[in-house]
């Protein structure tokens, strides 16, 4: 069996990448940086540290629970240093009185100055305003192109790690019976969308089960699993269970906000 038939295809050239580098970190005993990652991306590297010898995989993004990081790749003997990491943080500042930015727009205003999404970490939004992790290499790049979002005046200052908040995560609950957990018939009910409408956008490979692309409409949900559809949002399957008469699965998610 092919090292390769643990990843579905489309993950190939990225697999391809990750091997290249923990090579090459083991060739010349040094380290390496990515860009920032998303869980999926992060698990492959560190599966694949079976396959070079005393390489060892850190992945930080700013805070403990961020969801992308940077992982760093090093050679076994050396300690890695938060600084080795090259993350900034970043307060973007604007009268938001009228206008409440959203994450959407903020995406939106940092990925149209023609960097990858990969440059940026974590948004963090909360009633006091917006902050954003970003890569150092960029940051000056970013501050100077970045003035305004949705109409909205701003400037982008690096803060002290000190001054980083994060929000508390929202999710609104919701509760439902299906006759299986189904991918197809659990993002329908989350998303109030028909069976066709549902497999549409998962067989166009726009669904993820733990940051992993899924297409087939029938996989199976199960308690803990993360779900996102491009387009609609994401959420957790909280708990499932068969009901007592109908033989019907009662399925409680939390939609992220």
């Amino acid at each position: 069996m092919s090292l390769f038939d643990h990843f579905r295809k489309e993950e190939h050239p990225f697999v391809e990448r990750a091997l290249e580098m923990l090579l090459l970190v083991e060739q010349r005993q040094t380290m390496r940086l990515t860009d920032f990652l998303d869980p999926r991306q992060f698990s492959i590297f560190q599966s694949l540290t079976s396959q070079v010898a005393d390489v060892r995989v850190d992945g930080r993004g700013g805070y403990d629970g961020a969801e992308r990081v940077r992982a760093l790749l090093y050679p076994g003997y050396i300690v890695p240093e938060q600084d080795d990491f090259k993350l900034v943080l970043v307060q973007i500042k604007g009268d938001q009185r009228f206008v409440q930015l959203s994450h959407r727009d903020v995406l939106g205003a940092l990925l149209h100055i023609g960097l990858k999404r990969e440059k940026f970490g974590d948004i963090l939004m909360d009633g006091q305003g917006c902050q954003v992790i970003v890569a150092q290499e960029v940051f000056e790049y970013v501050r100077m192109q970045v003035t305004q979002i949705h109409r909205i005046p701003v400037e982008l200052v690096s803060v002290g790690w000190d001054q980083l908040r994060i929000p508390a995560e929202q999710r609104a609950e919701k509760n439902f019976t299906v006759s299986s957990p189904r991918l197809d018939a659990v993002v329908g009910e989350v998303y109030r969308l028909s069976r066709s409408k549902a497999l549409l956008p998962i067989r166009a490979g726009r669904a993820k089960v733990n940051w992993k692309v899924v297409d087939d409409p029938a996989y199976m949900l199960a308690p803990g699993d993360v779900v996102s559809l491009t387009g609609f949002g994401r959420f957790e399957v909280y708990e499932m269970a068969p009901t007592a008469r109908s033989g019907r699965i009662r399925i409680i998610v939390g939609e992220y906000m």
